[in-house]
């Protein structure tokens, strides 16, 4: 089995180095022996051959009169040579000694076409290596990995020799310009009478990736001086009850929502800046936690050019002040330590000083490194695995846990295709996206410079991001997915209990995770599966050394098991000869979120009465739409079942339009329009609207956007309007998911 490790030795052996040159000497012989038993040998050679020659010749007359008989030779010759390829074809297909993943099973293509999915399933788990990946997440977090830094390069081509070493050979890496800025030493944050500093490092060190900053903030150009306030975590409640103007407001990171749109509200309040208090990582008071401040929830990617790709070096970029993504005062994270001091003097009519001198740079490169493993059949259509591999620092549990998932699966399915001669029937496709603290760059970049083609081809989208940092099981997929999710996490266990049992299953893609361009842009259905904790976020306390005490997963079974589970998810959606949708757990879960969307308006209060009638019946048409497909489904499977797994042309074409009318479904609910200058979010089904919560057990906000965003504006009239259009792309929808 290749690996990363594999190269030429340090001391390579002299049959390297040998050239071949005419010695007098050859072996025992010298050139006159040598030639005297060469002629003996041709003579006695001779002798033989010449009785099965002229037998040869014989035969060959026969045929020759026999072929005259039977019509024009030529014809007749060559009607044989097919008749006889035929019956080769037919004896290496029947007794082929690569029948280890052949069988009559419904779960895959069998004799020569169909593979069974549950025998390539079972080789799964011995191929995983708990002991290698402990390795990988040592070494991935032995440097620190800034977005564009040599660090991030360096881990992005140790990615791309892993793919070309263990089989990968459709490799690129895709290098693209962004707007970055890297914290400096001469920011400073004190009390205007300079009896006190805040310490702007972490770990008593000054380099770089130890200081204090925020991803995409606005430096200032001279210092500011003020009042300070604390609003605690800075929600539109919180701004409503404390008067802001014109002074530096300093509150929490978490709380419910992003922390951008929290310095979107602060500049609306008219404050001067925002200081974040990071929280404590157990007794760790020090921590300083780096988030994005580009407005994520107006657009994703590079905040200079929001709603275009920034792929060509000469793209135009927007002015800072133009762009709706930029944040438009400055912003600076403090730790817990210092945070409480300066809660605790807020009291006393104090003033703050601050300056901010981040060093910014307009067009940064950073790389994307995307790997492809061909499907044999409908290899246009894919899966995309995804792994943010940057890091605010060390990212041990932030970034790193799914890196190294992520080089685990490349081995498995490069593995499976070495030992079974497999493929899939659609494409695998591996992406390491760079600038994931930068408001998503790396993923989103990517996306804008091949949307069209993600909306045709692309059917499943798995991110790997913090994969393992604590003990709670958290699963948020589409409903597409829900039916094959569901199946495997009953399969597996952890001492003794099934991941089914311990899952939380929800529809909920909230986070600032590399899903949200999939979801929003190109409508992909996701899913996200990991092992969620409390940790040092964005922190340089986020290191290796951390992971090992905390004992999260010291034996990397965690690691291993989700790496098994999310192997045989992508095993089915790749090799399952239909896309493995559920149209039936997709539409009941529309009947509920249309409930729930109906409740929401009615905890408005509103005067104006909203017609949800059609919303209704339409979701309903499509699940009888669904229904039909089901049944078609049963049909297919049974006529393989009864023909021992051979498959009728006219079914295989039938299932290939399948395949494309679903892939073409989830492209429907993407809107030309633009909602409220959001130029990153397109997709009227699934999605976020602007100040919805990351979490709420209420109301759930991951569906319906376009709408509850009108709802939270008590734009009523405007709802009406989103609820009429999307009745109109639901049953357009529906009508076009039947061949």
């Amino acid at each position: 089995m290749l690996d990363s490790s594999s190269s030429l030795p340090l001391n390579p052996p002299d049959y390297i180095f040998e050239i071949e040159e005419d010695h007098e000497n050859v072996g025992f012989f010298n050139k006159a022996q040598f030639k005297k038993l060469a002629n003996n040998f041709n003579t006695r050679l001779i002798k033989i051959i010449d009785p099965i020659y002229e037998g040869y010749k014989y035969l060959q007359l026969q045929y020759e009169k026999s072929i005259l008989k039977l019509g024009n030779p030529l014809v007749i010759k060559r009607l044989l040579y097919v008749f006889f390829m035929v019956f080769i074809i037919f004896l290496i297909s029947k007794y082929s000694n690569n029948d280890s993943i052949s069988g009559t099973s419904i779960g895959g293509f069998v004799k020569g076409k169909f593979y069974d999915i549950d025998k390539l399933s079972d080789s799964i788990k011995y191929i995983i290596d708990p002991k290698m990946m402990k390795e990988n997440l040592e070494y991935f977090s032995s440097v620190p990995h800034i977005t564009g830094t040599k660090g991030d390069l360096t881990l992005a081509k140790y990615i791309e020799t892993y793919m070309k070493n263990n089989g990968i050979n459709n490799i690129e890496l895709n290098e693209y310009q962004t707007f970055t800025n890297y914290p400096s030493k001469n920011t400073y944050l004190k009390l205007k009478d300079g009896s006190w500093n805040a310490k702007l490092y972490e770990s008593h060190n000054e380099n770089m990736e130890f200081l204090s900053y925020n991803p995409n903030s606005l430096n200032t150009n001279e210092p500011i001086q003020g009042e300070y306030v604390y609003i605690n975590y800075g929600t539109e409640e919180d701004f409503g009850k404390t008067d802001v103007k014109d002074k530096i407001v300093l509150l929490n990171y978490g709380g419910n929502i992003p922390e951008s749109n929290k310095v979107f509200f602060a500049k609306q309040h008219e404050a001067k800046a925002v200081i974040f208090i990071s929280p404590k990582f157990k007794h760790n008071e020090d921590v300083i936690q780096k988030e994005n401040v580009g407005l994520t929830r107006v657009s994703l990617g590079d905040i200079l050019t929001p709603g275009w790709s920034s792929e060509d070096g000469y793209v135009t970029r927007l002015n800072w002040d133009f762009s709706e993504t930029t944040p438009k005062i400055p912003t600076l994270p403090i730790s817990y330590k210092d945070g409480q001091y300066l809660i605790s003097q807020a009291d006393k009519g104090v003033e703050l000083e601050l300056k901010i001198a981040n060093t910014n740079r307009q067009a940064k490169h950073i790389w994307n490194v995307v790997g492809s493993i061909e499907g044999r059949e409908q290899n246009e259509k894919g899966i995309i695995i995804g792994a943010a591999r940057d890091s605010s620092c060390y990212g041990t549990m932030s970034s790193n846990t799914g890196n190294v998932a992520f080089l685990e699966l490349i081995k498995i399915f490069t593995s499976l295709q070495r030992k079974f001669q497999w493929s899939p029937s659609r494409s695998i496709y591996f992406a390491s996206f760079d600038a994931t603290e930068y408001n998503l760059a790396g993923s989103s970049e990517w996306i804008e410079s091949r949307r069209e083609l993600l909306e045709k081809e692309g059917y499943l989208y798995i991110d790997l991001s913090d994969l393992v940092s604590g003990e709670s099981l958290e699963v948020n997929a589409n409903p597409l997915l829900n039916e094959i999710v569901t199946k495997h996490l009953k399969k597996l266990k952890l001492n003794g209990r099934s991941l089914y049992d311990m899952a939380d299953i929800k529809n909920e893609f909230s986070s600032s995770k590399n899903y949200l361009p999939f979801i929003n842009l190109v409508n992909m259905p996701s899913l996200e599966i990991k092992f969620r904790g409390e940790y040092p976020q964005n922190s340089c306390y986020d290191d290796f050394m951390n992971f090992e005490n905390s004992k999260i997963d010291d034996k990397m079974t965690k690691h291993s098991l989700l790496v098994e589970l999310i192997a045989k998810i992508i095993l089915e959606f790749a090799e399952y000869p239909l896309i493995p949708y559920n149209y039936n757990d997709f539409t009941n879960k529309l009947i509920e979120y249309e409930q729930n969307l109906e409740n929401y308006y009615k905890s408005l209060n509103s005067d104006i009465n909203l017609d949800f009638k059609k919303l209704k019946q339409k979701i309903w048409f499509m699940k009888e739409q669904g229904n039909k497909y089901e049944n078609w489904k049963a049909s297919w499977e049974d006529y393989l079942r009864k023909s021992g797994g051979i498959e009728h042309t006219s079914y295989s074409m039938a299932r290939w339009r399948w395949n494309d009318n679903m892939v073409e479904f989830n492209s429907k609910f993407l809107t030309k329009g633009i909602l409220v200058k959001r130029f990153g979010y397109r997709n009227i089904l699934f999605g976020l609207p602007f100040n919805s919560p990351l979490q709420d057990d209420k109301f759930v906000w991951n569906s319906f956007p376009y709408i509850r965003n009108r709802l939270q504006l008590r734009q009523f009239e405007d709802a009406q309007l989103e609820i009429n259009n999307l009745v109109h792309v639901l049953e357009q929808a529906a009508i076009n998911l039947l061949l």
